[in-house]
């Protein structure tokens, strides 16, 4: 069994308010990107990292991943108009087998812990589709489109999901040539399988494992 992973980083990030998308952002250093790729390619398990990126940047990154010695950069390929189209076009560059796992993550949550990836790992052995996630802990409100509330929706078995997701190789294939027979968008690939049929595994998540959405998010 092989890991590869992917990073989709095809996004414009509009809400961080710059011209530069947030992925290149230098916060202690070095690009929001690098302090993500250089996690992932201090672990041994895997095997090889693909991103994908718009095609003005994708020579930024093949300069960031030798400025940085990213080793495990093997390619990056030109995202497309949605995140769904980007891990796509990315998961077909992989020469991968069935059985093998893919790791998804997204670009611009950079502080993760090994310790999570490494349990995430361990679980996807067992699971075709493993995410993690945090419980729900806030009441959450039901609204119309005019933010009227219409309900309180139980908060016992929701979650807040995150990334790195792991994938059995073979069926998230399917499950994206179903989406794309049937015109499914998912908001993540986990949403893919689910559609497709398959079990999907949630991993406690890890608080600190925020997504960088705005400036205020780099304090």
């Amino acid at each position: 069994m092989n890991f590869y992973l992917i990073i989709p980083a095809s996004g414009s990030g509009n809400r961080f308010g710059l011209k530069t998308p947030k992925q290149f952002y230098r916060t202690e250093g070095k690009e929001i990107i690098v302090h993500t790729l250089n996690r992932f390619n201090s672990v041994k398990d895997i095997k090889s990292i693909f991103v994908s990126a718009k095609k003005e940047h994708v020579n930024r990154i093949y300069r960031l991943a030798a400025k940085y010695k990213l080793n495990k950069v093997r390619n990056v390929v030109i995202g497309g108009k949605l995140r769904q189209d980007s891990v796509y076009n990315a998961l077909m560059s992989i020469d991968a087998v069935k059985g093998d796992r893919i790791i998804i993550h997204d670009a611009v949550r950079p502080y993760f812990s090994v310790e999570l990836l490494k349990r995430l790992m361990q679980e996807s052995i067992k699971y075709d589709c493993v995410i993690p996630a945090l419980q729900i802990t806030d009441t959450i409100k039901l609204t119309d489109n005019k933010n009227n509330v219409v309900c309180t929706v139980p908060r016992k078995n929701l979650w807040s999901v995150q990334t790195p997701q792991i994938f059995e190789y073979s069926r998230l294939v399917k499950a994206f040539a179903l989406a794309m027979k049937e015109k499914f968008i998912g908001t993540d690939e986990a949403s893919l399988m689910e559609y497709a049929g398959y079990k999907v595994r949630i991993v406690e998540g890890e608080k600190a494992n925020i997504k960088i959405t705005t400036r205020k998010d780099i304090v």
